[in-house]
């Protein structure tokens, strides 16, 4: 870290185990060597990792304040902080005396992930600006999947200008194209495959394709944007399910079954024509006739 200063208070230390938790976990599991901050995705920066526990910093980062994220990242700050935050998910913890309890799981994050999963533009800009790492993955995702998830547009978009992988795949098999999962993510998914994102890439462990999750979440848009990218209707995942499959395999609300309709219409293009479902008895029909129609 060669002429770069740290100007926080002494929360903000090096920490090798904790640096070491984000890069050992996949590869050992994988029988791969440990990686080496090369392998870290430091296209840009000139840094290794420090931990930050600064309260003031977590709170210019989260409450997306610029004035104060500029005076903390300065040209010779340091950039590629790694965050110790509370999750959503919670999990049983073993305490003294044998007490468990239900706490928040502890996730591993940084500057760029928090601007970029939070919609702060104009922070991420200073950041990658600054030399921030745009495919650093401490938590085992990058901030692209961040974005891509939150539906931050502008986030990957600026993201995918400085460098960052559309391909990349995060530590639970999935790529940012694959967490595209609202309507409001389409620009997103439009982004990823501008930028070379592969429409049929498969989740690790699922095998689903981008074009079963958008077929499972009823995302016309989505369906249609992969189809016109050449994705593949007769594509299986590890359950053996088609995307039609996949749209139809699960109960659907009353208020939803005409999209979920339309959607299926997409994935079996050579099905009769037959009109649009007003009951739940009806759509089930409809989807079997629909499903069938594909052999």
């Amino acid at each position: 870290m060669t002429g770069y200063h740290c100007p926080f208070s002494s929360a903000l230390q090096p920490d090798e185990e904790l640096v070491g938790r984000w890069t050992h976990t996949r590869h050992m599991d994988q029988g791969l060597a440990a990686p080496t901050p090369r392998d870290w995705g430091f296209r840009s920066s000139r840094m290794e990792p420090i931990e930050c526990r600064d309260v003031l910093v977590q709170n210019a980062l989260f409450t997306g304040d610029l004035e104060a994220v500029r005076k903390h990242f300065t040209d010779s700050a340091a950039v590629n902080l790694i965050i110790e935050s509370k999750g959503d998910e919670l999990r049983w913890t073993s305490w003294k005396l044998g007490l468990w309890s239900l706490t928040y799981e502890q996730e591993l994050t940084s500057p760029l992930h928090i601007t970029a999963g939070r919609g702060y533009l104009d922070c991420l800009r200073h950041l990658l600006l600054r030399g921030a790492a745009v495919d650093f993955a401490p938590g085992g995702k990058t901030a692209l999947h961040e974005a891509c998830a939150a539906a931050r547009t502008d986030c990957v978009r600026l993201l995918l200008s400085f460098g960052a992988d559309p391909k990349t795949v995060s530590e639970a098999g999935y790529q940012p194209l694959h967490l595209c999962k609202s309507p409001a993510s389409i620009q997103c998914a439009q982004l990823l495959l501008q930028y070379g994102a592969s429409v049929n890439s498969q989740t690790e462990e699922e095998e689903d394709t981008a074009l079963h999750v958008a077929a499972r979440f009823g995302l016309e848009e989505h369906v249609q944007l992969y189809l016109r990218h050449g994705a593949g209707l007769e594509d299986k995942n590890e359950e053996g399910q088609t995307p039609l499959n996949a749209a139809c395999a699960q109960a659907h609300p009353p208020e939803d079954m005409e999209r979920y309709y339309r959607v299926c219409q997409q994935l079996s293009p050579s099905s009769p024509a037959c009109p649009l479902p007003r009951s739940l008895g009806q759509a089930a029909v409809c989807h079997g006739h629909l499903s069938s129609a594909r052999g």
